[in-house]
């Protein structure tokens, strides 16, 4: 019987490109991948990996069985599911990962449910980038993600993936209290065109919903600084260097140095959705985990300022 760690493994290669990048996705070292995928070239008694240059791509029999063996984790996993479902307690080890600020106001009061619903139940928690979220999940590294997409900038989820809306989240433009517009009940986001911007990195969804918004306008967003987390973000504003864009979700206490203003034309809002593998759709403590969270999401449904 073929391993089915060596087989995630090749997966991985195949999804990412190469062995060191399977390897950090997957939580292990180069080496340690090379090793499983000698170990699969064993049991198979066919080569896996071509040479190429300086790097390596996976040999026409290692590109097939990556292909089917994804089919086959995925019906593998089906069929674990359907053996555990009996109502049990949930116990064991359950992987969430979630962007930062669902971290927060979402993960962090779901914790503390499942202590009290769950209490046998392992949960570990792995904070990504919602694309990278994505990707987790698809190949098996996570057991549930929670994502966000923005009104104009829809994020790509896959045909193995099921999802469920939880709500909307609103993000406005963070000022300087002493900033002409700090005290607007709402600013047309034409007027923060020659603002200077702090966001996130180049490539990442709220960085990419801040070039749309900016291009609705026919201009881009000046952004002279690039932090991933909304508290430097603050510290920035608070200072009077940038502007910034922040959601309401897992929003800490402002100073009074800061003013969050509602910004329309067009309002800066995202979906918020939680998804799982279609393979895992009868899996109990998968299930007693949404049922958790959707507990949690109803009162952010009409998020405050």
């Amino acid at each position: 019987m073929l391993d089915l760690t060596a087989l995630r493994s090749l997966i991985a290669i195949h999804e990412h490109g190469t062995v060191v990048s399977a390897a950090e996705a997957l939580g292990f070292t180069p080496s340690a991948v090379s090793q499983q995928i000698k170990r699969l070239e064993r049991q198979s008694g066919c080569s896996m990996l071509e040479r190429v240059g300086r790097g390596v791509i996976l040999s026409e029999r290692g590109r097939l069985l990556a292909t089917q063996g994804r089919r086959l984790l995925a019906e593998m996993e089906e069929l674990e599911n359907l053996a555990l479902v009996d109502g049990r307690h949930p116990t064991g080890e359950f992987r969430i990962a979630a962007f930062a600020t669902a971290c927060r106001g979402l993960v962090a009061p779901l914790l503390s449910r499942l202590a009290q619903t769950a209490p046998d139940l392992k949960v570990l928690l792995h904070e990504l980038d919602p694309r990278e979220c994505v990707a987790l999940v698809e190949r098996g590294g996570a057991d549930l993600g929670i994502v966000h997409d923005w009104n104009t900038v829809p994020l790509a989820i896959g045909p193995s993936l099921d999802a469920v809306r939880l709500f909307t989240d609103t993000a406005d433009v963070l000022l300087p209290a002493t900033h002409p517009l700090a005290a607007e009940a709402a600013v047309d986001a034409s007027a923060l065109v020659e603002e200077r911007w702090v966001s996130t990195h180049a490539g990442t969804i709220c960085d990419d919903w801040l070039r749309q918004m900016f291009a609705l306008h026919g201009a881009l967003p000046d952004v002279r600084f690039r932090d991933a987390t909304f508290a430097t973000h603050v510290a920035i504003v608070e200072q009077g260097m940038a502007v910034a864009l922040l959601p309401r979700l897992g929003r800490e206490r402002l100073s009074e140095q800061v003013r969050a203003v509602p910004v329309i034309n067009p309002t800066p809002e995202r979906q918020i959705y939680s998804l799982w593998r279609r393979a895992s759709a009868d899996n109990h403590v998968r299930r007693h985990v949404q049922e958790q969270l959707l507990e949690v999401a109803v009162p952010l449904s009409v998020t405050p300022r």
